[in-house]
């Protein structure tokens, strides 16, 4: 048997969302579904109003009597407004509108021909129509919120109130205990030490006119997030430009630095900025990611700039991967029509055993010769560049009679190896070419020059069979995707990065459109593939955030899902790979990568086709009349894996300046972490007291207006 303390105890937390001076009505009518709440002018004043898309309350105990409170009566109903509902006197009350202002005289009025207090009392009555959000209540001493109600009872009176200060901030940053400990459990998997904390993003807001639910700093109650809730998670932001996307994103980036810093586990980002705005400081935003993280920034760009690294393939270096971009150039600018393209595009440049001395000897020289065909075509060579393979004394001396000149060669074990330039080598092999048309050479059963090798000779010198081709300029397409700077595959070394924790910005403002869709693609796809594999492997893949604007460019809703960018979006969480995603359009993205997100940021849409699209979705529906509406920089509606609703939220603006001076703190000095909650519960912090109960005298009264 509970003691009168206990049952106290137990419903502390339940209690402690009622606040008694934020009384503003009563439900007339309810269901499973929906609730209409009846209140009254003076009520709603004195709770601060009652705004469209708000909280309430609504309770049959007395908070303070709870211990008095039958059992079934031991629940809170979350309530949210949705738009106003009729009473049955509503049109009375209309037609005494209209006499009373008939019967004026004056623009202003006359305070001797006001309403009487019966009819201004009855007057000031309207109804309220509202949706349910769920049911608190207490379990085994913690508040619990079920996402619906279980029954209701017509003939129970239900009080209404709107929560503010630490109620409100309760609601909104419920997590039941399931979840956290979920996220806890989360958290040791992705090898993050110790408790993870919720960071604040930013404070509800419930409509654009924010003059009096938002009228001070104690009015403005935080909203934070879990990180837990973005790693290895799809997190959607939707809204037209210049509404905010941008600064959301920052503040995602610098809560995922934060928990890696904190957990002590490296946590990569890959940015794709298509503006700039991420790698480079600008007026607006005061600073950059790069700007904030220097030591642990790695930019890249398509075109040389001070501070970033080369974004392009080196074609002599990278083989497979730069002569995989010609195979598709050639391929979708429909060139692979003649037999010598399509025995070129079949060309393999697979290094074949060491061992096999003869055909290792053939892959050499077919390397050497596609090389010298790249330098043909137009492909700049790195500085002080050189090809090298093996050539018998026989083929030396043919090849050299044929030009009229000796080339230089370098002795490696029992092999003479020509030590060329590019320039030198392209001389080579036309002299080679001619020599073999003339006289064979000698090497093996199939000659040295093997039919491979004769196809990268023909185009070299735009011959075949006495007829003129193309050639080497069939290639030069391709140039735009070539850098002589790079010494390792771009994708790898930004894999390398990824891993090792760095944020990876890639600088997609300038630069030809294709060249910037092929290499996002190409990273993406190492970035996914090689995830995949170490999962597949039995190993456990590192944690990986993905962040994309202009979404629907790269998945589209008719986009196959079996290609790079909708898998990764699809199936990368289980990889270890969160993506962050924003776009305008909800509806040019693919249902399936919609329907398996976790988190959605929504601000302004411009549209009824986006919205109708968006209110397929969660609660979003409930919103439908803001989002089209309010066009507020950074009011976004926001529904994160941990929250079982929708909240709509004034996102903070990203400050550069704090996050250097907390990073200071966490190197040399105190921490500045001040918007980091200190638990992973729901209790509001000081920062938001909840306003003071006035004295029983202070109280106006119930009916009247004072």
């Amino acid at each position: 048997m509970r003691t009168i303390g206990q049952h106290i105890a137990q419903g502390s937390d339940l209690v402690k969302l009622i606040q008694p001076e934020n009384f503003v009505g009563w439900i007339y009518d309810i269901s499973y579904d929906t609730a209409r709440v009846m209140t009254n002018d003076l009520w709603k004043a004195n709770a601060l109003g009652v705004p469209h898309n708000g909280f309430l309350l609504a309770t049959a105990f007395n908070p303070e009597a709870y211990t008095e409170a039958a059992e079934e009566e031991r629940e809170v109903i979350l309530l949210r407004v949705i738009g106003p509902a009729r009473l049955p006197k509503d049109d009375e009350t209309v037609r005494a509108k209209i006499d009373y202002f008939q019967k004026q005289t004056e623009v202003h009025g006359s305070r001797d021909r006001d309403y009487d207090d019966v009819t201004r009392n009855w007057m000031q009555f309207h109804g309220l129509e509202c949706s349910i959000r769920g049911t608190f209540f207490i379990r085994d001493g913690e508040l619990w919120l079920g996402s619906d109600i279980e029954s209701y009872f017509s003939a129970t009176r239900l009080n209404v109130y709107r929560p503010r200060g630490r109620a409100l901030e309760t609601i909104v940053n419920y997590v039941d205990p399931i979840r956290r400990k979920k996220a806890a459990a989360d958290a040791a998997a992705l090898g993050i030490k110790g408790p993870i904390q919720p960071f604040r993003v930013g404070t509800v807001r419930y409509t654009s006119t924010d003059r009096q639910h938002r009228r001070d700093e104690g009015e403005h109650v935080p909203f934070y997030i879990a990180p837990s809730d973005l790693l290895a998670r799809r997190t959607f932001a939707a809204g037209m430009t210049r509404t905010g996307k941008s600064n959301l994103v920052k503040h995602l980036v610098s809560t995922v630095k934060r928990v890696a810093d904190d957990g002590g586990v490296p946590i990569g980002q890959l940015i794709y900025d298509l503006n700039g705005e991420y790698a480079n400081a600008n007026q607006q935003d005061k600073g950059s990611i790069a700007d904030v993280y220097p030591n642990d920034t790695v930019r890249y760009r398509l075109v040389p700039a001070a501070g970033f690294e080369e974004l392009r393939t080196n074609f002599y270096e990278q083989l497979h991967e730069g002569f995989a971009i010609i195979q598709r150039e050639l391929e979708e600018a429909g060139a692979a029509q003649s037999n010598y393209v399509r025995s070129f595009l079949n060309m393999s440049l697979d290094e074949p055993d060491p061992q096999e001395r003869g055909e290792h000897h053939r892959w050499e020289r077919r390397v050497a010769a596609y090389r010298a065909l790249l330098y043909r075509a137009g492909f700049d060579a790195p500085a002080n560049y050189r090809i090298r393979f093996a050539a018998s004394q026989a083929v030396r001396q043919a090849v050299e009679n044929e030009a009229g000149h000796p080339f230089n060669t370098v002795q490696r074990g029992n092999a003479t190896y020509l030590d060329l330039t590019p320039a030198e080598a392209v001389k080579w092999f036309l002299a080679a070419r001619r020599a073999n048309l003339a006289n064979p050479l000698p090497g093996g059963s199939d000659g040295w020059v093997d039919d491979t090798l004769r196809t990268l000779l023909d185009m070299l010198a735009q011959e075949q069979n006495g007829t003129f081709i193309s050639g080497f300029r069939l290639l030069a397409d391709a140039r735009k995707y070539h850098s002589p700077a790079r010494t390792d595959n771009v994708a790898d070394e930004i894999y390398r990065h990824l891993v090792a924790g760095k944020i990876v910005i890639l600088d997609l403002s300038v630069g030809d459109p294709r060249i910037k869709e092929r290499i996002s693609k190409d990273v993406a796809s190492r970035v996914f593939h090689t995830s995949m594999n170490t999962f597949i492997q039995g190993r456990t893949p590192p944690n990986i955030m993905v962040y994309v604007e202009e979404a629907h460019n790269l998945f589209g809703r008719d986009d196959d899902l079996t290609d790079t960018w909708p898998r990764l979006a699809k199936e990368g969480a289980k990889f270890g790979i969160g993506l962050v995603y924003a776009t305008q359009e909800v509806s040019s993205i693919h249902p399936n990568i919609l329907a398996n997100t976790e988190n959605w940021f929504v601000t302004h849409l411009n549209n009824e086709r986006e919205v109708r699209e968006l209110a397929r979705f969660y609660d979003f529906a409930d919103f439908s009349t803001s989002i089209i509406r309010a066009q507020d920089v950074g009011f976004a509606r926001v529904k994160t894996l941990s929250s079982p609703f929708v909240v709509p939220v004034q996102i903070d603006l990203f400050d550069p300046e704090a996050e250097k001076r907390r990073l200071a703190g966490q190197h040399g000095g105190a921490s500045t972490t001040d918007d980091v909650r200190g638990d992973g519960a729901a209790p509001a912090s000081d920062e938001h007291p909840e306003p003071p109960l006035p004295d029983a005298g202070d109280r106006p009264n119930l009916f009247h207006r004072q």
